[in-house]
């Protein structure tokens, strides 16, 4: 199985699955100015760009970005429709 990008960390996050690490890590992004935002991408580039893609690019530009489509992936496909990613698709 591949190893969790922040993609699959972010959707960790959204089901309240993450560890204290990365939901602290979390919040602070979605609290974050643009200017800060940018700093904290310095160190956390794939979170971010996780968080951005979620909140203005999309959910199947999201899907796609995912590695590991274990549980999480699963029940984020079934919720959102995503059925051609559902199953090991894509």
């Amino acid at each position: 199985m591949p190893k969790k990008n922040g993609f699959d960390r972010y959707l960790d996050y959204q089901y309240r699955q993450s560890g204290s690490f990365f939901k602290a890590l979390f919040d602070a992004i979605k609290q974050a100015d643009s200017e800060n935002l940018a700093r904290v991408a310095l160190g956390f580039p794939e979170e971010v760009r996780a968080y951005l893609t979620w909140t203005t690019i999309g959910i199947d530009k999201f899907a796609q970005g995912c590695a590991t489509h274990d549980g999480q992936f699963e029940k984020f496909c079934a919720e959102y429709g995503l059925k051609e990613y559902e199953q090991g698709g894509k």
